[in-house]
């Protein structure tokens, strides 16, 4: 008979992760920025919702938008035809953002002037990115 034991998982496995976030926390709240994680499934309408109200936002706002995608830069295009700042993260195939790539991200950015408000849309998924934080002051869900 095979003996089944109980592991008792006493750290989170999200630790690293969690630890990033909470430093992207403190440089946004240090530059004043704004951030919110918007979370969709696919094609639920995540850039078009952007595409139309960001450009009103931006007449007396500086924004950004960071484009998660699995492979392409289409929805990064999209926001820069619509006169936004966008920078396109891929996962190459991961079903979300972490903490680290928005991280890099915003880094390889290194804005002269923050930015007022910072939207990170997120992969279309509706599992795996509500576990990882990505230093955002609120989360939205577009249904």
């Amino acid at each position: 008979m095979t003996k089944i034991e109980q592991i008792h998982v006493k750290e989170s496995l999200l630790k690293v992760n969690d630890y990033v976030a909470q430093e992207l926390k403190k440089r946004f709240a240090e530059q004043g920025s704004f951030v919110v994680n918007l979370l969709s499934s696919p094609g639920s309408g995540k850039t078009t919702l952007l595409e139309a109200s960001l450009p009103e936002l931006a007449k007396e706002h500086r924004v950004l938008v960071l484009e998660g995608d699995l492979e392409t830069q289409l929805d990064a295009t999209r926001i820069r035809n619509a006169g936004i700042d966008a920078l396109q993260i891929t996962t190459g195939g991961a079903c979300h953002l972490v903490a680290h790539q928005v991280q890099q991200a915003y880094e390889a950015l290194s804005p002269d002037e923050p930015y007022d408000f910072v939207f990170i849309e997120n992969v279309g998924n509706l599992v795996c990115p509500a576990s990882y934080d990505l230093g955002e002051h609120i989360r939205v869900v577009l249904l």
